[in-house]
């Protein structure tokens, strides 16, 4: 409980600084995510943004929608799409990003700094232990069927 009630507190916080712009903040984190790595196909933001894949489509196609990003078809995998962000895109995210400072400034004054990095080590050892069971392929499912 003690989890939820900081990440709702954190969550809907942010959400009042994006609202600003007409966003979440898991739009932020998407339009952050495509900032840092240029592009990435949907499966790679799905993992990156710790979402699903729905959650991610529905999130692409109201960005694409509003011109905030483009999905071009992947070079080497058909059944891919790459995702970049448009000029527009980096502006709002950059904005964004500097409007939220306040946010990230207020949860860090809360730690000292040996604080802060042993939190965000707790954190990633929670988010790793957390991980949903990874799916079986197509093959290793057709073999213990098959049996």
């Amino acid at each position: 409980m003690h989890l939820r009630a900081a990440y709702a507190h954190v969550r809907r916080r942010s959400n009042l600084a994006f609202a600003l712009f007409g966003m979440t903040a898991d739009q932020y984190v998407l339009l952050s995510v495509l900032a840092q790595s240029g592009e990435a196909t949907q499966q790679e933001l799905v993992r990156r943004c710790y979402s699903d894949t729905a959650t991610i489509g529905t999130m692409l196609s109201l960005l694409e929608a509003k011109r905030l990003v483009t999905r071009t078809p992947h070079p080497r995998d058909g059944r891919a799409l790459n995702v970049k962000l448009t000029h527009a895109g980096k502006s709002l995210a950059e904005e964004m990003r500097q409007s939220s400072s306040s946010v990230r400034v207020s949860l860090s004054a809360l730690f000292n700094e040996q604080e802060l990095r042993t939190l965000l080590e707790f954190l990633d050892r929670l988010a790793g232990a957390m991980q949903p069971p990874r799916r079986k392929s197509a093959e290793s499912r057709s073999r213990t069927t098959s049996k």
